[in-house]
């Protein structure tokens, strides 16, 4: 099934497998999705590649499918990609899924009787309150209407991903971050760029300067670059845990825990955040705007350069329609890029 013609909020008592070859920041939407589909239906989600599916560790409402291997893709080994399925041929009809011998037995095993391949439609902005963010757009696609009316639209919707870990990746991570961060520092992640739209990013010479007037500000801080920069006070992501054999979403769940912010663009590790409650955020808007993407949460802040307005992006239903039980701390620039002063100001304002 798609997620464009009715026919999977009609599903009742069905094993469901949603197949979600989605971004990291999309797996993580999911924790709001979860508790607002028919419960008498079972779900499990997988794609190829088990470093996003390891985000839904730990919750009982999804169960996550593995195939073995942990870097996202198309296809595993030698199968035709995305099982042999197209999308656009997926009506409500029987289909063959072409799996690969590290995925058959954990599919198998599930039993699915339905399955699910949503392109998980962007809203941009243009879908009105409640359903303005991309996946409670999708919820609306998604869920039968009389129960969606059962859940409080006004207030922010829970994330019911588990943002724990176990004890031995907290372990791993601690360990390779002990000559790094040792006790006594603090930890700030940094994501400057994402892998979508380049147009988002921050800018170097930006970040590193906050960077380098975060350490001056208080020397205790240390830097985890997501991006691999080299900058003062900073490592790379791919080089403090990038070759444990540890799903991505698991370390970073860890890391998340022992860091105290996280600033960044609109990519998955911003929304990881957003959704964990687990450190301060300050989110970086050059190309987008906050109102279609995340539930709000009390301790993040928002930069929202000059494009965005010059396009008139908070003008549209997104922002306009929402009431006040869901609005974002942010704030207007008026720079097209976000200045590192102004995110200094902001991550002192968070954690002091």
């Amino acid at each position: 099934m798609r997620e464009d013609r009715g026919r999977f909020a009609r599903l009742r008592d069905q094993r469901v497998l949603l197949y979600w070859p989605h971004g990291l920041g999309d797996w993580v939407h999911l924790g709001v999705l979860a508790p607002l589909l028919e419960p008498s239906n079972r779900y499990a989600v997988t794609r190829a590649g088990d470093d996003y599916v390891a985000m839904l560790e730990g919750q009982t409402l999804l169960q996550p499918l593995y195939g073995g291997t942990l870097v996202p893709s198309d296809r595993l080994h030698g199968e035709p990609a995305h099982w042999g399925l197209r999308q656009a041929s997926l009506r409500g009809a029987p289909v063959t899924a072409q799996l690969s011998p590290d995925f058959e037995p954990a599919v198998r095993a599930f039993d699915p009787t339905d399955l699910l391949w949503t392109d998980y439609p962007e809203t941009e902005g243009r879908s009105a309150y409640p359903y303005h963010t991309k996946m409670r757009n999708l919820a609306r696609l998604l869920v039968d209407p009389n129960r969606l009316g059962q859940f409080d639209l006004s207030q922010p919707l829970p994330n019911t991903l588990d943002f724990a870990t176990t004890v031995e990746v907290r372990r791993s991570v601690e360990e390779r971050l002990a000559a790094f961060a040792p006790p006594g520092t603090r930890v700030a992640i940094i994501s400057r760029a994402g892998v979508t739209a380049p147009r988002k990013n921050w800018e170097t010479a930006q970040a590193e300067r906050f960077v380098r007037e975060l350490h001056r500000y208080d020397s205790r801080w240390r830097t985890v670059s997501m991006d691999g920069d080299d900058f003062e006070a900073t490592a790379g992501y791919r080089e403090l845990l990038g070759d444990l054999r540890i799903p991505f979403a698991a370390t970073f769940k860890a890391l998340l825990q022992r860091s105290e912010l996280m600033i960044g663009v609109p990519a998955g590790p911003l929304h990881v955040a957003m959704a964990s409650n687990a450190v301060a955020v300050v989110g970086i808007w050059r190309a987008h705007h906050p109102d279609w993407y995340d539930e709000p949460n009390a301790r993040a802040a928002h930069l929202v350069g000059n494009i965005v307005r010059d396009r008139k992006f908070h003008l549209r239903p997104a922002t306009t329609t929402k009431p006040p039980s869901l609005q974002h701390r942010l704030s207007y620039v008026d720079t097209d890029e976000i200045p590192a002063d102004a995110a200094l100001q902001a991550a002192i304002d968070l954690v002091g």
